[in-house]
């Protein structure tokens, strides 16, 4: 298999960026300590992220196969873009929490997890 040329590379970059066709709003996940030493989580305004998003259990890869996710959404965002384990995702008045982060070749791959109140 030969390599990617560097314009090969920059038209997948460019496709992927194209193709974050939703938006979501992203709260940064934080936690501190009040006088008393209790530990407090809070999450930060929210910031409106531009990324792709999906909702199927499963899906047909470019063979055919059907692929099967143990995650209740997953999430494709920039990979300049911070996201971290912990973080509240917010789209269409579904609340998920990020489940964890993998790196991908050019953008982060975020399996979410449902939050039922």
């Amino acid at each position: 298999m030969r390599k990617l040329t560097t314009a090969e590379v920059a038209r997948m970059e460019t496709t992927q960026g194209e193709s974050f066709n939703d938006a979501v709003t992203l709260y940064t996940h934080t936690s501190g300590q009040d006088s008393l030493g209790q530990l407090h989580d809070s999450f930060d305004t929210g910031n409106l992220v531009t990324c792709g998003i999906m909702t199927q259990k499963e899906f047909r890869n470019y063979r055919g196969e059907v692929v099967t996710i143990d995650a209740d959404a997953v999430l494709r965002v920039a990979m300049s873009q911070s996201i971290h384990v912990g973080d509240k995702v917010i789209k269409s008045g579904v609340t998920y929490f990020v489940d964890g982060v993998q790196p991908g070749r050019h953008v982060q791959i975020v399996p979410l997890k449902e939050i039922k109140i």
